[in-house]
């Protein structure tokens, strides 16, 4: 018989009819071939459920007999194949999910413990068959076999309910203190782009091994690009960093309109670009002390650099920072601009290869480029819609599911870090001390009338009180000696706690407003510590750099240049060669006869190498 077996005819019957038929046979006393003619039976086959429904009438049952042939014997039943998918289910949400292999394993395992009866391929293989697991999904259709996305641990850990409350309980304090609607909250972040792009879906060959598609390069330069977008779905233009010494305005050629730009050796965000980038953010939004803006963002080390801060309190702006390692859920951006974003900006650099064969994609095309993929990402349905699944606005701290909170239940770290909070600093109470007497009223006593909008809820439940009420939603038979379930069988992973007796290394950091006083005062004093470690290290590579004889720097020996060329300037970095390092290799271009770093030169080292300008 076929695995997936397809009927091709009508024929046959059902139980509902041949009832009927045998009932006129034997009550009415109707002859069975013209019966069977009236409902289109089988002579036949009537007598023979005729004396199955006079024997059991004589025995006192009356049930309608089996109809048809019946299907295969199935080994679990419907509630023991329930249990199995729910652990499934629950496996998957702690992000340990079960392969299919660990599938078929663990059904064997949970046949043998309860002592059902399996085929004997399931003994010799130690796990089900290809034909069980398919038909199992068919009976399970909640249950579909996904590619999962791999998430780090620290995400796992640290997006829980404890480290969710705090946030909610400092975001709703700010938005009754300052009285923020939608327009006055501001979301920022960065995100690299690439001059390497995922090619997209082609339409080529079926059964062809290999499809291929143009590149720029085999591994890309970054640019980083930093936006703000706001609960009504506006955004200011980006912010570009490019990966160099001096930054000139040439680099932004193309670009998407009001866009600014910066460089630095690292193409990374930085505090000093960080700063220039709250300028531009200022020019666009005009706050003030008296209309204050309420920015989140995450816990990077540059949107901790002090000027940034006390840039932000002169002028009015609110710092409200995520917990670490939670933006993946927290943040708008995150949630729905960035991953369009990214689409749209593959389509764009597939096209820019169509329009430009044979050229090489730089970074001073990707401007252009952003251009082109920015407005379709940053739409106000995908802002708007950001805002809104992670609970900003409209505000609701009830906007994650149980389930959404599974992985942290691995290590329990909700519990100590909550601990933790509680004992070290009480920002909450700092918040509510600060607040104005007639604002200092309990979320239970808020109406629900005001302008701002938000779902209040006491729900500082912990650790245990999460698993409690996901497994009320999803029972779970219990692991005792009596009951046997697949935990049982393979136990849910569970991290063992250690205590960290050497606490060096740097602190974790949490949700807080930067921009008040106490937050303020803590990040001044590490700026200042960091300033002393600079200074104290300063020094001692300046007297290092006294003992030994400095080196002048030469050309190298293979391209034999003359030394009449000392002076003459990089043409990507402006460095000039009385000043480049020892044995540092410079290119001529072989059009414009100017020199450049080998390093600065795009991936070409060869005798005929062309410049961007020449290019």
């Amino acid at each position: 018989m076929p695995r997936h077996y397809i009927r091709k005819t009508n024929r046959g019957f059902t139980a509902e009819l041949i009832k009927a038929a045998a009932d006129e046979v034997i009550i009415e006393n109707k002859s069975v071939r013209s019966t069977a003619k009236k409902y289109n039976l089988c002579h036949v086959s009537l007598s023979r459920y005729v004396a199955k429904f006079k024997t059991s009438m004589n025995n006192d049952e009356v049930s309608i007999p089996n109809v048809g042939y019946k299907g295969p014997k199935q080994v679990f039943s419907v509630d023991q194949e329930q249990i199995l998918s729910q652990y499934i289910k629950n496996s998957a949400d702690m992000y340990f999910g079960l392969t299919p292999r660990d599938i078929k394993q663990l059904a064997y395992q949970f046949a043998h413990k309860l002592g059902l009866k399996y085929p004997e391929v399931w003994g010799k293989n130690l796990m089900a068959g290809p034909d069980w697991f398919t038909k199992f999904l068919k009976r399970n259709s909640s249950l579909s076999l996904r590619q999962p996305e791999a998430t780090s641990l620290s995400r796992a850990m640290n997006f829980n309910k404890a480290n969710v409350n705090l946030f909610m309980d400092k975001f709703q304090q700010v938005l009754l203190k300052y009285k923020f609607e939608a327009q006055h909250i501001y979301n920022i972040d960065e995100t690299g782009v690439t001059t390497v792009q995922t090619p997209s879906k082609v339409v080529a060959t079926k059964g062809k091994k290999q499809i291929g598609a143009i590149t720029s390069a085999e591994r890309g330069v970054l640019v980083t690009m930093c936006i703000a977008v706001n609960g009504i779905g506006c955004a200011i233009p980006p912010m570009f960093v490019f990966p160099r010494v001096k930054f000139h305005q040439h680099f932004l050629r193309g670009g998407p309109a009001g866009c600014v730009g910066t460089a630095n050796k690292s193409g990374w965000m930085q505090g000093p670009e960080f700063l220039t980038f709250m300028e531009h953010f200022v020019n666009h939004v005009r706050p003030s002390l008296e209309k204050k803006v309420l920015v989140l963002l995450d816990n990077h080390e540059s949107h901790l650099y002090l000027p940034v801060i006390d840039f932000c309190k002169d002028n009015g702006i609110v710092l409200l920072s995520f917990p670490p390692h939670c933006s993946h859920k927290l943040q708008p951006l995150d949630r729905s601009v960035y991953g369009p974003f990214k689409k749209f900006v593959n389509r764009e650099m597939d096209q820019w290869m169509t329009m430009h064969p044979g050229s090489r994609m730089t970074i001073y095309d990707i401007p252009q480029i952003v251009a082109g993929a920015l407005p379709d990402a940053v739409s106000p349905r995908n802002i708007m819609g950001g805002f809104k699944v992670s609970g900003i606005w409209p505000f609701d701290r009830n906007i994650f599911r149980e389930d959404e909170f599974a992985p942290s239940l691995v290590t329990d770290v909700d519990e100590l870090e909550t601990n933790q909070i509680n004992q070290d600093t009480h920002p909450e109470k700092e918040l509510f001390n600060s607040l104005e007497p007639e604002l200092r009223i309990s979320p239970n006593q808020i109406d629900v009338s005001s302008n701002v909008a938000i779902q209040v809820s006491n729900d500082n439940c912990s650790n245990s009180t999460i698993l409690n009420q996901t497994l009320a939603d999803n029972p779970i038979p219990s692991t005792s000696s009596n009951v046997i379930s697949p935990e049982s069988i393979r136990p849910y992973p569970k991290a063992v706690r250690e205590q960290k007796l050497n606490k060096k290394g740097r602190q974790k950091g949490r949700s807080a407003v930067l921009t008040d006083t106490p937050e303020k005062n803590e990040i001044e004093k590490k700026f200042k510590a960091k300033a002393v470690k600079r200074n104290i290290f300063e020094s001692k590579q300046k007297q290092k750099a006294k003992t030994i004889k400095p080196k002048k720097a030469k050309m190298s020996k293979e391209n034999n240049y003359s030394s009449d060329e000392d002076e003459t300037f990089c043409l990507v970095c402006m460095e000039t060669f009385s000043s480049s390092k020892p044995n540092e290799q410079w290119i001529e271009c072989s059009k414009c006869k100017f020199w450049t770093h080998v390093d600065c030169a795009r991936e070409c080292k060869s005798p005929f190498y062309r410049c961007d300008n020449c290019y």
